[in-house]
């Protein structure tokens, strides 16, 4: 894929993205149509002086992001800190991305790292994680489902969300960042590991999922 390299943009402060982040939050979500412009198409007018450029990547993306994070991290603090870091980065950034794949993919990395470097940073027990494991434990995934007593679909979202969130970190990262429809290409590019890397922990993390849904729901093995 062809480089395009941006060039800088003076005029948009932090202040201003906060602002922008404030008054898409306090809104209303609209749905993304098939001829809203494409990302690279925003970022070109962003880094060109138009701010809703930036305002109308910042309100497709935050959800996902947010979402991504909150369930990595698991502290809405640290969570809330990472996630408005990461958007004042992009700012920064944004004059000087080179597209070479989906902006989503960039973003997420970035996120990541943010995290990853505040971990360093605060060598915090309560948030350090193992989030560069090569060798996930494999677990024997159970032979049979075995009866299952149905349950309301708020149920079963607190069973598996429950699920995530007690898989392994680097298992855990994988399967979220699938929600998010990235390819496995991707998400090994931004975990920094090989393909079959990638593809071994999303393997065993369906095999925990499995495994940990079973033992919420009735008549699931002791």
């Amino acid at each position: 894929m062809e480089l395009v390299f941006f060039g800088s943009e003076e005029n948009f402060s932090e202040n201003s993205a906060l602002i922008i982040m404030k008054r898409v939050d306090c809104g209303n979500d609209s749905v993304t149509k098939k001829n809203d412009p494409e990302d690279i198409e925003l970022i070109r007018n962003f880094v060109s002086g138009d701010e809703r450029s930036f305002e109308a990547l910042y309100h497709r993306y935050r959800r996902q992001l947010y979402g991504f994070l909150n369930n990595l991290i698991q502290d809405g603090h640290e969570a809330d800190e990472v996630f408005e870091e990461t958007w004042l980065r992009v700012v920064a950034k944004l004059p000087g991305y080179r597209d070479q794949g989906r902006f989503s993919a960039w973003l997420f990395r970035l996120a990541r790292n943010i995290f990853i470097d505040r971990l360093r940073r605060n060598r915090s027990e309560k948030l350090f994680m193992e989030l560069d494991a090569e060798n996930p434990p494999q677990i024997p995934a159970p032979e049979r489902m075995g009866a299952i007593h149905p349950l309301d679909s708020r149920e079963m979202q607190e069973v598996v969300a429950e699920a995530v969130a007690r898989l392994p970190e680097e298992q855990r990262e994988v399967f979220l960042l699938r929600q998010q429809e990235l390819a496995f290409k991707e998400i090994a590019a931004i975990q920094e590991c090989s393909l079959n890397t990638v593809l071994s922990r999303m393997h065993y993390a369906m095999r925990n999922l499995r495994r940990f849904i079973l033992e919420r729901l009735p008549d699931g093995p002791e």
